[in-house]
Parts: structure tokens; C-alpha cells; sequence
């Protein structure tokens, strides 16, 4: 794993340098078509982030579809399908039903329940479905991780975008104490900084 780490790098550098984001993604192919195992799984992560640099955002639905098939139970391959539907091509249902097949995985395995949820708020946001989000606020909250959870910390990135009025008051109140709003908050359309849950610190 540490080696595709080091090949991303390099081809981040590559561009920094001026290289096509075309010709970097015909050297990742080359690599992901030959790979196996977890280097497969990795390389693909890598070429999904540089087709998405060159806005190839079909063949970023086509490479998915690929690797679901391949590792059916995986949670992070149905979290970046509904990623790339949010962000890349801006079709929020679509991005709703693939988040829900992430969301029923996490809950199986026990692992990135809270961040597929904070997802789906996003989600959710973009659709204006109110009760729908305050919904999903109140399973974020209600979640109990335990101290060896692969998750994300506390968001609210989806709170202090909605529209007044579009959360419902009492759990809108709820939420703000439980992540309370901080003056390093970004108010961006993407989500934040990862960080660790706190109850795994």
C-alpha cells in the first residue's frame, strides 16, 4: 500500500509540473489493468481521483461499477458512487440511492456508519428534504461507536449550510450540543477535514 502511496506522490508531483491529468490517468490504467489484491483496490482509488481531475466523471461511474463487483461488501465503493453523483455530475438522487446501499453496509460491518450519514445529509441538503435530514441528524446522534471505530469525527458541515427553518428546531438544538459549532468551522460544499471520532480518542 505504501508504494501506491509513493506512485501517487509522484504523479501529483507530475501534474504540479505541468503533465496532462489525460497522460497520468493512461499511466495509472496501465498499472490498475496488471494489479492485484489490495494494490488493485488502492490503484483504483487513485485513478477514480485523477479521472475526476480530468473530468471524466463517467468513466469515474464505470470504474466503480467495475471494483463493486469485485469487492461486493466494500462500503467505501458506494460512498464515492454517491460522492461522485453529488459532486461531479450533480444527480442528487441518484446519489441518495447509492448512499442508502453504503449506509446498509456500514450498519452491517459496524464501521463508517457516521460517515455515510453525514453523506446523506449533504445529500439530502441539496434535495431541500427537511424532515428527511433532521431524520438522519438524529441517527448520527444516535449512534454509539466504541474505541476501535474506523469513522469520522463529529460533523457539521450540513448544519450551518441549511436554510433557516429547514431542520426542525429541536433537533437542530440537539445537534449544535452535540458538535457544538467552532471558529475553525468551514461553511464549503465538500466536506471537512477528516478527524477522528472522539470516542476513539
Amino acid at each position: 500500500m505504501s508504494a501506491v502511496r509513493d506512485l501517487m506522490k509522484g504523479w501529483m508531483d507530475q501534474l504540479d509540473q505541468g503533465r496532462s491529468a489525460d497522460d497520468i490517468v493512461a499511466c495509472i490504467d496501465a498499472r490498475f489493468q496488471a494489479a492485484t489484491g489490495e494494490d488493485r483496490y488502492e490503484l483504483a482509488r487513485v485513478l477514480q481521483t485523477f479521472l475526476v481531475i480530468a473530468r471524466r466523471e463517467e468513466e469515474v461511474l464505470q470504474l466503480l461499477d467495475k471494483m463493486m463487483k469485485e469487492f461486493p461488501d466494500d462500503i467505501e465503493l458506494p460512498m464515492h458512487k454517491a460522492e461522485a453523483y453529488l459532486y461531479g455530475l450533480r444527480d442528487f438522487p441518484r446519489a441518495l440511492k447509492w448512499i442508502d446501499v453504503a449506509i446498509e453496509r456500514a450498519d452491517r460491518q459496524g464501521r463508517s456508519q457516521r460517515e455515510a450519514r453525514g453523506y446523506k445529509a449533504r445529500i439530502l441538503l441539496k434535495l431541500g428534504r427537511g424532515d428527511e435530514l433532521s431524520d438522519v441528524l438524529e441517527e448520527i446522534m444516535a449512534l454509539r461507536l466504541n474505541k476501535s471505530a474506523l469513522d469520522v469525527g463529529r460533523e457539521r458541515d450540513f448544519v450551518d449550510r441549511a436554510p433557516p427553518g429547514l431542520i426542525r428546531k429541536d433537533v437542530l438544538d440537539r445537534y449544535n450540543e452535540f458538535r457544538p459549532k467552532r471558529a475553525t468551522d468551514e461553511a464549503g460544499d465538500m466536506p471537512p477535514k477528516f478527524e477522528p471520532p472522539e470516542e476513539a480518542l
